[in-house]
């Protein structure tokens, strides 16, 4: 099995006011330097078999006929994952929880609370089950 993905984005010629609106709103936020902002869709598609020229061809078909608008946007095909390799883990900034050191992955004891671990009353953890005022 392998999978593809198509990107897909606006022609060149063709107004982004949403890449504008977000390439104005990012000095506010304080990320300087930034030119401008292209907005676009990824799809990630998974063929049965590899990924041999006649299954690029089938996706750059689909993409043509459903996921892109030739009219107004553009899109590329490519393979994500060669057949047999594990999937990779994506280079992407880690966010961490504040005060959470590094090294400890998120959910790990230091940072989750101490909850014990038994049966739950018949009566359950608050109140009464018959009266919804308790």
């Amino acid at each position: 099995m392998a999978r593809v993905v198509v990107d897909v984005m606006l022609k060149p010629e063709i107004l982004d006011p949403q890449g504008q609106a977000i390439a104005r709103k990012l000095p506010q936020l304080g990320f300087d330097g930034v030119v401008a902002v292209r907005q676009g869709k990824r799809f990630e598609v998974e063929l049965e078999g590899p990924a041999d020229e006649a299954a690029l061809e089938r996706v750059r078909r689909i993409a043509e006929t459903l996921l892109a608008n030739p009219v107004i946007e553009n899109f590329e095909v490519r393979v994500l994952q060669p057949e047999g390799l594990e999937p990779d883990v994506p280079d992407a900034l880690e966010s961490r929880p504040e005060g959470l050191p590094e090294g400890l992955p998120e959910g790990s004891p230091a940072e989750s609370p101490q909850v014990e671990e038994g049966p739950v009353p018949p009566e359950g953890l608050q109140g009464d089950a018959k009266d919804p005022t308790v």
